[in-house]
């Protein structure tokens, strides 16, 4: 067997070992999300349901983009995005972690915000590779376009969140928080436009019409507004680094964060021509001639 030969065989044994670990793995996280729908439908949670569609819908994205539009996702950001659709789906939805670890919601849109700003410096750079040098925007520019697509992005789920809650009397996606003050105009009276402090609440109790026991609650109840605040301003953090270890990474050229910005910044796929392909190989047979040539001069002077 030639070289040339040797070199196809062993690129071929390398490409069947990653297909059967991407086949089962493909196979793996479908099955666990529709049975995860599954068990959602027969609890009636149907927003979780949806959820985990959503989920099959995301694990197809790449495969679909790599098709259609030819561009390459990095590992690192496959593997992230799998690993952010199980922490919402599994873990928070049907874990309950949303409700058991309060921070957990934050951590994922942090994530989030991570994530989609390396999307939209993507769209960035596929615009600028066809674009006269003139035409390109500058770092500056590209970092601050991926911060704000990212920033609206998290503005469009909050509005989702609040329809979600606005038409449906089950959920609670803008997940509520209990607090002991507060400022109103309300307060007040309708005569008075005069902000006022409402503090040091121990409780409230909440009465009904049709006669059914009081709920007493240990504070006012503030109803999704802190949390859509606070989501946002955690997925500003998380592209505000994204975009800042790309700005370091664009005018510094520093390794490092040039390492992360490609672990997660999708590629349009380069065309290789069969030429080009020969020239690899010939390239890679031409250096392991040298190196044997050069191995065997050394064995004979010894």
């Amino acid at each position: 067997m030639g070289k040339r030969e040797k070199i196809a065989s062993l690129i071929g044994r390398n490409a069947q070992k990653k297909f059967v670990l991407n086949l089962i793995i493909y196979i793996f996280t479908r099955m666990i999300f529709l049975l995860a729908c599954l068990l959602s439908v027969l609890r009636k949670d149907y927003l979780t349901a949806f959820l985990c569609v959503a989920a099959l819908v995301v694990f197809m994205l790449p495969h679909v983009i790599d098709k259609k539009f030819n561009i390459s996702l990095p590992g690192g950001l496959e593997i992230s995005a799998a690993v952010f659709t199980f922490m919402c789906v599994l873990g928070g939805e049907l874990g309950y972690l949303y409700a058991k670890f309060p921070l957990w919601d934050k951590i994922l849109h942090t994530f989030s915000g991570f994530l989609i700003a390396a999307i939209g410096l993507a769209l960035i750079e596929i615009r600028n590779k066809h674009r006269e040098p003139l035409q390109r925007l500058s770092p500056l520019m590209t970092v601050v376009f991926a911060f704000c697509f990212s920033v609206t992005v998290a503005v469009c789920w909050e509005v989702f969140e609040f329809a979600v809650d606005s038409f449906s009397r089950t959920t609670d996606m803008q997940a509520d928080y209990i607090v002991d003050s507060f400022t109103s105009k309300k307060a007040g009276g309708e005569t008075n436009p005069i902000p006022i402090v409402v503090d040091g609440i121990k409780s409230v109790v909440i009465t009904f019409e049709d006669g059914r026991e009081a709920l007493v609650l240990p504070g006012y109840i503030d109803m999704g507004i802190a949390d859509t605040m606070y989501d946002m301003i955690v997925a500003a953090i998380g592209s505000f680094v994204f975009c800042t270890i790309e700005f370091i990474a664009l005018v510094k050229r520093n390794r490092h964060a040039k390492r992360i910005s490609e672990s997660f910044v999708p590629k349009k796929r380069e065309s290789v021509s069969e030429a080009a392909i020969d020239d690899i190989v010939s390239g890679i047979e031409t250096e392991f001639s040298e190196k044997a040539k050069a191995l065997s001069k050394d064995f004979s002077e010894k």
